[in-house]
């Protein structure tokens, strides 16, 4: 998936819904949706692969799919669209639902073009069952890269997005085992490390384990935003950032700032501790707070870039962030991708040129 294309898509949207924020249904499926589908799943309009206005019999009468998508003949994909002005619902959701489950359609999408909720028919007994598989906000597709991977053409007429989504699956179990047993697996990683080594470890092997399950479900909820579908992780390393002149930026990844009065070099392994790095220097030479006051600074609808806590505007917790300036929290849950695009965004705010090279 080309994520150029990806990134257009969502910066042209954005700057429709800002200047539209009560679009109509109609407009937001010409302006939005169907944009979505075509350019960014790679759907073509022009053929047979999609139907708009599917009829789906519901006992005795018959009611219509906003769109369905096709593969080997038969419908894959079911698309429900609602106007910006309209507000993502319960109701709507299982409006979808039962149209998943009567024709049983492995995927479905729930969409107001602000909002981007994902379906998938679970199979397994006699009755299918469908669950909200995720959801992302427009700003935020790129972190959510899986779910444009898995509504493609080319994954789900090849069979890849079933794979994908064994995948995520595999992980939203793992996440919710952890969460949900992490004091026994703690105790279970304290005794054993005690077992092994002696009672003089037990009171920091008690400390250290709930830690452990909290780095390893910030590690599975950022594997599952990442667009990296073969599993490929982000190149992690304890080697500190160093800022350098321009002379001898060194790393595999790169930032340049650059002002009126020369270059400074931000280099390293991590493409988190390169991001955190350089929004400290542009908030203690640029004024990045003062360009967002007041925080937090929430680009999409749920999730703070920057906050004076780690975390978000719902109470929920940054899970992936780093402290940065004086007391201040930058969100790095993100792919490349979205690294680049919200570094870029905080430069410009700044009023200050950026550059990447590197493995960027």
């Amino acid at each position: 998936m080309d994520e150029e294309t990806v990134s257009d898509y969502v910066e042209r949207s954005l700057s429709l819904v800002e200047s539209s924020p009560q679009m109509d249904e109609q407009n937001t499926r010409s302006r939005l949706i169907d944009p979505f589908i075509r350019d960014v799943l790679g759907w073509d309009f022009y053929s047979t692969e999609i139907e708009m206005e599917y009829s789906v019999q519901m006992g005795s009468s018959k009611k219509k799919v906003d769109y369905a998508l096709f593969a080997d003949g038969s419908p894959s994909l079911f698309v429900e669209a609602k106007g910006c002005d309209t507000t993502i619902t319960d109701a709507h959701a299982n409006q979808l639902r039962s149209y998943m489950r009567q024709e049983w359609v492995d995927w479905g999408l729930l969409t107001n073009g602000k909002t981007f909720a994902v379906f998938r028919l679970k199979k397994d007994g006699a009755t299918p069952d469908v669950e909200r598989l995720g959801e992302s906000d427009l700003a935020d597709l790129t972190a959510n890269d899986w779910m444009l991977a898995a509504l493609s053409k080319d994954s789900i007429q090849s069979g890849a997005s079933t794979e994908i989504y064994q995948r995520v699956e595999r992980r939203r179990q793992a996440i919710s085992t952890l969460s949900e047993e992490k004091d026994d697996i703690a105790d279970s990683i304290r005794e054993t490390v005690v077992d092994r080594v002696g009672e003089v470890v037990s009171q920091p092997a008690e400390s250290l384990s709930k830690t452990l399950v909290d780095d390893l479900i910030a590690e599975l909820e950022r594997d599952q935003s990442d667009s990296r579908v073969d599993g490929e992780a982000d190149i992690q390393s304890s080697d500190p950032v160093e800022t350098t002149g321009p002379s001898d930026a060194s790393g595999s990844y790169v930032v340049e700032l650059i002002t009126g009065t020369g270059s400074t070099f931000v280099s390293g392994e991590s493409q988190s501790d390169v991001m955190e790095e350089t929004v400290d220097l542009l908030i203690e030479n640029h004024g990045l707070i003062d360009a967002y006051a007041p925080l937090p600074y929430v680009p999409g609808q749920k999730i703070a870039m920057l906050n004076d806590e780690p975390n978000h505007p719902n109470g929920d917790e940054m899970r992936t962030y780093r402290q940065v300036g004086d007391d201040y929290y930058v969100y790095t849950s993100l792919n490349k991708r979205d690294k680049k695009r919200h570094l870029r965004n905080f430069a410009d705010a700044c009023g200050v040129d950026i550059d990447f090279t590197g493995e960027w």
